[in-house]
């Protein structure tokens, strides 16, 4: 069995690094990769040589180009939908204008009035009501307290 001292250049290896950083083979592995491809190419250990550690290396790099990829999409979908969810935000408010004119030309209409009247104006984003509640316990505000009144002691 191989041992290694602990401060070879094999302990530095650390966990792998963020996938959204520009270079996804981290400093310390790197210099791992460098040893092995000068001071160690012809050493194999079980499991581990220059062309296992380059192959690792390289599908690593393919994974976070593929990422990278992935989010440039993502990021560009996201980009669609929010114009896409505006022009349709104003598309409602006109159609509500148009059928407030409407509704105003036709008194005898009046189920599209009242319709008109429980409507909220549209907007593209989402209404304060629509957030999710805070979890917990309400604070407790005491009666007649003062900002900065000093509390008594427990």
């Amino acid at each position: 069995m191989f041992m290694q001292p602990a401060s070879s250049p094999l302990s530095l290896v650390e966990s792998p690094v963020p996938v959204a950083s520009s270079a996804p083979v981290p400093a310390s592995v790197q210099a791992v990769l460098d040893l092995f491809t000068t001071h160690l190419a012809a050493v194999t250990f079980p499991d581990v040589d220059a062309a296992t550690l380059r192959a690792r290396a390289d599908e690593l790099r393919a994974a976070a180009s593929s990422v990278a990829s992935a989010r440039e999409a993502l990021a560009r979908a996201l980009t669609e939908t929010e114009a896409r969810g505006a022009a349709l935000a104003d598309a409602a408010a006109r159609a509500v204008a148009y059928a407030r004119i409407y509704a105003a030309a036709h008194p005898d209409r009046q189920p599209i009035l009242a319709a008109l009247a429980r409507l909220a104006p549209p907007s593209a984003s989402p209404s304060p009501a629509a957030e999710p509640r805070r979890r917990g316990r309400p604070r407790k505000i005491r009666e007649g307290a003062e900002l900065f009144e000093p509390t008594p002691p427990r």
